[in-house]
C-alpha cells in the first residue's frame, strides 16, 4: 500500500532543488539538516525512485524529481489559491505574503506600502526578501514569493509573467568629496577603467550602454568587466565603499540625495550613463491567483504614484495598470 505524499515533503524538495544543499535548505526552511535529509529519503523510498543526486559539492534534482516538481508546483499554487480564495471571504487579511524586491526598488515605495498593510491588519505578516532580478524570478517560478517588486526591463520575452509598471526613478552619479573625477567636469566611460563602478546586478540596459561606449579599441565584454567590479545587492554597503574608496556608483535620486545635500557624497556629471531611468515594476505569475495581500499590497503601491496608472485595470485590481511582458 502506497503512502499519500505530504505536502510538506513537496516543499521540502522544492526547496531543497532551488538550494542545492541540504544546509542551506534546511535554514531557509526552519528546520534541522537531519530532518530534512529524513525528509528526502522517506518520500524517496515512498516512490522507489531516486529524488536527488549527492554530490561532494552540490546535490542535484534527477530526471525524476524534474517532473515531481513539476507537479509539485502546480499543487502548491493550487493549494495558495485554495487559501486565498478563503481568505477573500474575510475583511482582516492575515497570513504570510512573501514579496521580494530588488536592492534599488527596496529603498523606494515599497517600505511605506508594507508598513502600512501590517500596521492595518494585525493577523498579517509580510517577509520581504531582498536579492537580484534573476534571483528573485527563480524564487518566483518555485513558488517562495507571491510577487516581486524589481526593475521589469529584465523581464521582456518572458510571457508567464504579469507585470504591474510604477513610475520610472531617476539614477544620478556619484562618488566622495574630493574625488579625482570632480577635477574632470563631465565624466566619460573611459574613465571606468581607473574609478569602476560599485552597483548592484546591473539591469540590462546599463550594460548594453557600457558596450556600445566602451573606448575606441577595446573589447565591449573586457571593458564593462574592467568598468564593474563589484557588485552588491546591499546599496548601504555600496555607499559605504564608495565613501571610503575611489569607487563610484549610480543610483535613484531619492536614494542617494541626503547623502549629497548632507556632504557625504558628492553628484558627478555623467552624461548618458546617469539618464538612464529605473523602470520598477511589481511582477507576479500569470495564470496564478494572487492572495488578498498581495492585490491590497499593489494598490497601495499604486496609491502613491500619481495618476499614471489610470489606464486599465489589473483583473480584480482597480485602479492598476496591468502590462503583459511579451
Amino acid at each position: 500500500m502506497q503512502h499519500p505524499i505530504d505536502t510538506r515533503q513537496l516543499r521540502h524538495v522544492l526547496m531543497l532543488a532551488k538550494h542545492r544543499s541540504f544546509r542551506k535548505a534546511a535554514d531557509a526552511l526552519f528546520i534541522t539538516q537531519p530532518a530534512l535529509t529524513k525528509s528526502i529519503k522517506n518520500l524517496e523510498q515512498q516512490l522507489d525512485v531516486m529524488l536527488f543526486d549527492r554530490k561532494s559539492q552540490s546535490v542535484d534534482p534527477t530526471p525524476h524529481c524534474e517532473v515531481l516538481m513539476e507537479h509539485a508546483r502546480r499543487i502548491m499554487h493550487e493549494l495558495d489559491d485554495i487559501h486565498h480564495s478563503l481568505d477573500a471571504l474575510s475583511d482582516s487579511l492575515r497570513g504570510e505574503l512573501r514579496v521580494g524586491s530588488g536592492p534599488i526598488v527596496a529603498r523606494g515605495p515599497i517600505g511605506d506600502a508594507v508598513a502600512r498593510l501590517v500596521s492595518r491588519h494585525p493577523g498579517l505578516s509580510i517577509r520581504v526578501t531582498i536579492d537580484s532580478w534573476a534571483g528573485l524570478v527563480q524564487q518566483l517560478h518555485a513558488g517562495a514569493l507571491h510577487l516581486m517588486v524589481a526593475d521589469i526591463g529584465e523581464f521582456e520575452g518572458q510571457a508567464d509573467l504579469e507585470v504591474v509598471p510604477l513610475n520610472p526613478i531617476r539614477s544620478i552619479t556619484v562618488c566622495r568629496p574630493g574625488h579625482p573625477l570632480l577635477q574632470v567636469g563631465r565624466v566619460q566611460a573611459a574613465d571606468l577603467t581607473s574609478y569602476p563602478l560599485a552597483l548592484p546586478s546591473l539591469p540590462r540596459r546599463w550594460v548594453e550602454w557600457l558596450r556600445a561606449n566602451a573606448p575606441e579599441g577595446a573589447d565591449p565584454d573586457g571593458f564593462v568587466a574592467r568598468a564593474y567590479r563589484i557588485y552588491c545587492e546591499d546599496f548601504s554597503l555600496i555607499t559605504k565603499v564608495v565613501l571610503h574608496s575611489d569607487f563610484i556608483t549610480c543610483g535613484p535620486e531619492r536614494i542617494l540625495r541626503d547623502s549629497v545635500v548632507g556632504g557625504q557624497l558628492v553628484e558627478i556629471d555623467f552624461p548618458g550613463f546617469s539618464e538612464i531611468l529605473v523602470r520598477p515594476g511589481i511582477v507576479y505569475l500569470r495564470n496564478t491567483t494572487l492572495p488578498p495581500a498581495g492585490r491590497v499590497l499593489i494598490e497601495q503601491l499604486l496609491s502613491g504614484e500619481g495618476s499614471a496608472h489610470a489606464e486599465s485595470a489589473l483583473p480584480g485590481c482597480p485602479g492598476a495598470h496591468a502590462e503583459q511582458v511579451s
